[in-house]
């Protein structure tokens, strides 16, 4: 694409006035260079061309979450553009396109919109200006009696009108104005509307036109299927592939440098097929004596050891000697697998001094650095593309790069494209990262009044940021940020805090799960919150309602109240509710649980969800839809275990996640606009989620369930 050619954002400092100082058309040199048919791209985001197709260029990933959707509506909002009609191009690895504040292209921690939104509004507004100063000029009029619409300026006053392609040679070397003031929300055109997905990413979709990672074709492309170590940990000692070699289209078999063993062949099954007959003998190593229950026994030890302090504040000790009532409660969450339904994979062609490289990827910048230094090239050198992604999770925005390694280890001096790819029982079993395996308990007392007056924790699991890039600023004096995520900055009043949490070394690979921290923190929270509510004898959600301050919490509760007709409720008939804060938005859910015999379903779920203001009401809602489906599986079925190092599980028939039958039969969102500042969406519906479920099952059963999954019975 021509941004990569005539390099006219060189040098922008990437952040929010990247459109500002990345154009650098205004300069005679520089327009001077475009030839005549060109296109113009006024900037990293938009390129219009003459025939006026318009086309956004987007640094953000599409996985499902509809982000493409959601950004083009900002930047079409304020282009006065025709939104249908857009076309979307990934974004190349440039510092332009760097999530704002982070360094590096990334989509993840539900930033997209809440970070991006205002940026490429800007880039809509600016150039909508420049359009119609041209058409202002073009006819003879002032700038007032000109209008935008649909692509078009038009004359107000002859109701004469001009595409926006035909006016780009006018602005080329026109200067940029230096702050173009956004439109009021009674302006809004598209932004706060309801707007199902754009209509060129469904028909994408739909018709198989859209392009996977998996999907990648390319000239004299190879596969490769890896051998994985089955116990965590192992080391190959020696191998022995003369039978798999003699196989047809084997074109390849070698040891990586990662411990693991590639087969490349002509086509992928022929790979997979030949990797079977290849004789590896390991050296296990001590981890293959370990097991869950191992781990389970040692996480315990740690709470009766001198762990890291994550927030120690008033005297935990007297108020505990002084308590009204005292709840206590310990928690297991198991490791859990992403299941993308797309398998990971990583197609690259290195030649030489360059290299091409395919996938579907959360953290572009990474990525491609990563395979740059263990192809050794420059990261420059590296043409990167963005395809779909058939989802993640959290899967595809591994901080530790695992697949984007073996990938880069596969291909190095190949001479040709290979694609790298996991099967479903490598992705699940073999080649996994999985969601920490978690232990926790909580101790909680409270005055004669229900007022809390001290709140104690012990939280034990891996850390998600040692031996990445990001460890050194996320993990502090032994505690990872991401353990305190929904803990030590709960909603709710407390006078003494004693919590302390500990990150046990491991050869189990882990990575974040949607949502990260809070999957954890929030059932404990508002589990314990739950039970001394019973302890005081209040309502659950009065209770919850007395001991928080902040009023945005307040209205979504009673808001869940009212959805649910709470008080009304028949009690013990499985109501539980359930509210926590994550990546900046807050939501309530009251949900219905139908428990009989040894199962339970959950049967309505009532939401409510303040997102600061939701850009797209829709998406929002589908969103909450999505984090409801997607943690009754989790809840209810999904653990990854480990027997003498290896993991037992492989596929969907024995790693469940949700199906059609889980789906509860309402679900009911109310979103409220707060005018607070924006916040996330893609995860916030995951953790109160968690919570809930325990919260009626409570009340179904009379019995508390803290380890997960929940099995009744």
């Amino acid at each position: 694409m021509g941004v990569n050619r005539r390099e006219f954002i060189k040098g922008t400092t990437a952040l929010g006035t990247a459109f500002i100082v990345g154009f650098h058309l205004q300069t005679k040199g520089m327009a001077a260079k475009l030839e005549k048919n060109d296109p113009l791209e006024p900037n990293a985001f938009i390129k219009i061309d003459k025939d006026n197709t318009i086309t956004f260029i987007l640094g953000q990933v599409e996985m499902g979450q509809g982000t493409y959707s959601t950004i083009a509506m900002c930047i079409a909002d304020e282009l006065d553009a025709h939104w249908e009609n857009i076309i979307f191009e990934p974004a190349p690895v440039k510092e332009v396109y760097n999530m704002p504040g982070m360094g590096m292209m990334l989509t993840g921690g539900s930033y997209s919109i809440r970070n991006q939104q205002n940026r490429v509004r800007k880039v809509g507004a600016t150039l909508r200006y420049m359009l119609k100063q041209a058409a202002a000029k073009k006819w003879q009029v002032r700038v007032y009696d000109i209008d935008t619409k649909d692509s078009y300026v038009i004359n107000k006053r002859t109701k004469e009108k001009l595409t926006y392609g035909s006016l780009i040679e006018d602005i080329k070397n026109m200067k940029l104005p230096n702050d173009i003031a956004l439109k009021k929300e009674s302006e809004y055109t598209l932004i706060g509307k309801p707007m199902k997905r754009h209509p060129i990413e469904v028909e994408e979709k739909l018709t198989g036109k859209g392009i996977f990672g998996i999907d990648v074709r390319l000239p004299n492309m190879k596969y490769a299927s890896l051998i994985f170590p089955k116990v965590y940990g192992a080391k190959i000692k020696s191998f022995d592939a003369s039978q798999a070699e003699k196989l047809d289209g084997i074109v390849k078999i070698k040891q990586l440098p990662n411990n693991k063993i590639a087969v490349i062949a002509n086509h992928w099954w022929q790979a997979k097929n030949a990797r079977d007959l290849v004789k590896v003998q390991w050296d296990n190593g001590e981890f293959e004596k370990v097991s869950t229950a191992n781990l389970i026994k040692e996480y315990k030890e740690y709470f009766d050891t001198d762990i890291p302090v994550m927030r120690k504040d008033g005297d935990t000790n007297n108020a505990f000697k002084t308590a009204h009532k005292i709840v206590e409660a310990e928690y297991s969450f198991p490791f859990l697998a992403h299941a993308p339904m797309e398998p990971l994979n990583c197609t690259i062609s290195h030649t030489g001094d360059s290299a091409y490289m395919s996938v579907g990827g959360q953290l572009q910048t990474l990525y491609r650095g990563t395979a740059a230094k263990i192809l050794g090239i420059e990261a420059d050198s590296i043409e990167y593309y963005t395809n779909y992604l058939g989802g993640s999770f959290g899967r595809r925005s591994t901080p530790n790069s695992d697949f984007i390694i073996d990938a880069a280890f596969v291909s190095k001096d190949e001479g040709y494209p290979i694609m790298t790819l996991y099967s479903r029982e490598d992705e699940i079993q073999s080649g996994g990262s999985y969601r920490p395996m978690t232990l926790a308990n909580a101790k909680l007392s409270i005055d004669e009044k229900g007022n809390i007056t001290a709140l104690k924790t012990n939280l034990v699991n891996q850390s998600l940021t040692r031996g990445t890039p990001f460890e050194a600023f996320m993990l502090k004096d032994g505690v990872d940020a991401l353990q305190r995520e929904g803990l030590d900055d709960h909603p709710y009043t407390v006078a003494s805090h004693d919590m302390k949490s500990f990150c046990p070394q491991s050869p189990v690979t882990v990575d974040w799960l949607r949502s990260v921290g809070h999957t954890v923190s929030a059932p404990i929270i508002e589990n314990i919150m739950d039970e001394a509510a019973f302890a005081a004898d209040i309502d659950p959600l009065d209770f919850r309602v007395k001991n928080i301050k902040n009023p945005r919490f307040i209205k979504l509760l009673k808001n869940v109240a009212k959805q649910s007709d709470w008080y009304n409720r028949k009690k013990g008939s499985g109501y539980g509710v359930a509210i926590a804060e994550s990546f900046g938005s807050i939501v309530a859910f009251v949900i219905k649980v139908n428990v009989k015999d040894k199962d339970y379903k959950v049967e309505k779920v009532w939401g409510a969800v303040d997102c600061g203001f939701a850009f797209n009401p829709y998406n929002v809602e589908n969103q909450m839809i999505s984090a409801i489906n997607f943690t009754i599986g989790l809840t209810k079925y999904s653990e990854i275990t480990i027997t003498s190092g290896k993991v037992d599980q492989s596929n969907f028939y024995d790693y469940i996640v949700s199906r059609q039958e889980d789906a509860p039969s309402l679900i009911d969102i109310d979103i409220i606009n707060s005018e607070e500042k924006i916040g996330g969406i893609g995860e916030p519906g995951v953790p109160p989620m968690f919570a809930a479920i325990i919260n009626a099952l409570y009340d179904a059963t009379g019995k508390r369930y803290t380890d997960f999954p929940i099995k009744i019975g």
